[in-house]
């Protein structure tokens, strides 16, 4: 048979069951420096996102010059 014992520190305070109420909350995630935390998160992707898309934009560009100029210079000569 299990012996279950509830053991506290030596210095407590007991709480009334009124008082615990007002215990709600105290996460990080509940803070106001949290959420600025996540805005700024945020605000870094939608950056690295643009970037991201200006990349891949001047990467499809540059092969596209690149192919009309080889298209430019092929001939049906057999020495390409």
């Amino acid at each position: 048979m299990m012996n279950n014992e509830i053991k506290l520190p030596a210095v407590y305070a007991a709480i009334d069951e009124s008082e615990m109420v007002y215990l709600n909350g105290g996460s990080i995630t509940d803070t106001q420096g949290w959420l600025i935390f996540m805005n700024v998160g945020a605000l870094f992707n939608y950056v690295a996102r643009v970037f991201s898309a200006g990349s891949s934009i001047i990467n499809n560009v540059r092969v596209i010059v690149t192919t009309i100029e080889a298209l430019n210079n092929f001939k049906l000569t057999g020495k390409n």
